[in-house]
């Protein structure tokens, strides 16, 4: 008897096996099911939220954002423990700061909810997206509407004086001739995914969209009418300097005069890459997104105009520009320089999308 019942409470166990496993592959084969991620912990999965049935509404536009990772605190505070508890000189303590890269780095990055489409042979075929605060200073904007758009095109007249800008330093002037050390540039983009030079497929070769740096300063003979969005907010920032936003002037892209005599200034923008500016170029008819890490220090030493040598072939090969790893653009950047990224496209049918870009900045004091 005792066989029979074991017998058939084996045979039920098997049909519930049976029954819960034909549940499971039937659930699983119409009903979509959210991706896992292992327990920080360890042990049990645990399930992401599904997405609501409702899409959400379209995220507001994107805004660049500017934090530090070692910020002027804690530089200064590493220096004065060097200095006390080792009785190190001063010019000691900088040699080592220097050598151990521990520089001040601050960080301005966009991040597109939805990739953007930067389109060859249109009126935005050159597109503004960033600029980075200031170097080395502590000033923020009054007006965030003129901060996110690119500079009026105006010639620089009069930069302000080292002995201005000293005020608003983010910590003690540096005692280097040349104190910004690194600029770091992360892309994340790709073109159409089609077109081009077909045997240069998969390479940086012929390649028609691209990112440039360009580089603006303050101007001391801004005119700041009362109706400018900077000077009406000028006093609604506690940060805010006596330096406007409305002051920027571009060093590059350069600006020259209206076409046909008319009033004004414009933008020159080249129809092809500048070797001295040109960050990177996207991979050519390559549909996949693709991370470009890319890093300018004020001691390269390559020589562009050797363009038989095989550093300059490596650059021109990972689609960078050939004339911005001599460190030159980062060894003339003062206290005061802002940074900006430009996306470009030329030619119908090209688009250059973007989903972030990032600019780190280092400097030592």
């Amino acid at each position: 008897m005792f066989n029979n019942l074991d017998l058939n409470f084996t045979s039920i166990s098997l049909l519930l096996v049976i029954a819960a496993l034909s549940f499971r592959f039937l659930y699983n084969s119409t009903t979509p099911r959210p991706p896992t991620m292992m327990n920080p912990r360890g042990g049990a999965r645990i399930p992401f939220r599904r997405r609501p049935l409702v899409p959400p509404p379209d995220p507001q536009p994107p805004t660049t954002t500017t934090s530090y990772e070692i910020g002027p605190e804690d530089v200064m505070q590493v220096k004065d423990i060097l200095a006390k508890t080792r009785n190190l000189p001063p010019e000691l303590v900088d040699m080592i700061m220097d050598r151990a890269e521990y520089w001040t780095c601050s960080t301005t990055s966009i991040n597109y909810p939805k990739p953007v489409s930067v389109l060859g042979a249109r009126p935005g075929e050159d597109q503004f997206l960033l600029r980075t605060p200031p170097l080395g200073l502590k000033w923020s904007p009054a007006s965030r509407d003129l901060w996110r758009v690119e500079s009026e095109p105006k010639q620089l007249q009069q930069e302000y004086p080292l002995s201005e800008l000293e005020k608003l330093v983010d910590g003690p002037m540096s005692t280097l001739e040349n104190p910004f050390r690194r600029v770091v540039f992360d892309i994340v983009s790709r073109d159409q995914g089609w077109g081009g030079d077909s045997a240069h497929h998969n390479t940086y070769h012929h390649s028609f969209t691209w990112f440039d740096a360009g580089l603006e300063r303050f101007d001391m003979n801004h005119d700041c009418p009362s109706t400018c969005p900077d000077h009406v907010n000028q006093g609604s920032s506690e940060n805010s300097s006596n330096i406007p936003t409305c002051a920027i002037r571009p060093l590059w892209p350069p600006v020259v005069p209206n076409e046909g005599g008319a009033p004004g200034m414009r933008y020159n923008h080249e129809l092809l890459a500048d070797q001295d500016h040109l960050i990177q170029r996207n991979k050519l008819a390559d549909k996949t997104w693709q991370h470009h890490h890319v890093e300018w220090s004020w001691d390269d030493k390559v020589d562009s105009t050797n363009t038989d040598s095989p550093a300059v072939r490596d650059l021109d090969n990972a689609g960078r520009g050939i004339g911005t790893a001599c460190g030159e653009f980062v060894r003339n950047l003062k206290y005061g320089d802002m940074i900006t990224v430009w996306a470009r496209a030329r030619f119908g049918g090209w688009s250059n999308n973007i989903q972030k870009v990032e600019v780190k900045v280092y400097w030592a004091f």
